[in-house]
């Protein structure tokens, strides 16, 4: 099912993440990839999506796990300020 015909619950789903310089290929590897799901980059290692998708992140992060050296993290944001640009990027109210 594609999540963004579903009604938005008025959070950010954000994944952050710090791999080293040493990964580059698989740093670039999951932008690449987040990217392709639908994500906004807001920084080069900050990236938002409006829809739950944690556990389809985490199976990602898991078959990459091997290659992937580094700290990723998932947040959920109920407020973000000055966050027209997002909502607009996303088609959102």
């Amino acid at each position: 099912m594609d999540k963004r015909k579903l009604p938005w619950d008025g959070k950010w789903r954000i994944i952050i993440f710090d791999v080293p310089e040493i990964s580059r290929k698989d740093r670039d590897f999951l932008r690449n990839q987040l990217r392709w799901l639908g994500f906004m980059e807001l920084q080069k290692s900050v990236w938002i999506f409006p829809y739950e998708i944690k556990s389809e992140l985490k199976e990602f992060i898991k078959l990459c796990r091997l290659k992937l050296k580094g700290d990723v993290r998932f947040l959920t944001a109920e407020d973000i300020d000055n966050d027209k640009d997002i909502k607009k990027y996303f088609k959102l109210k």
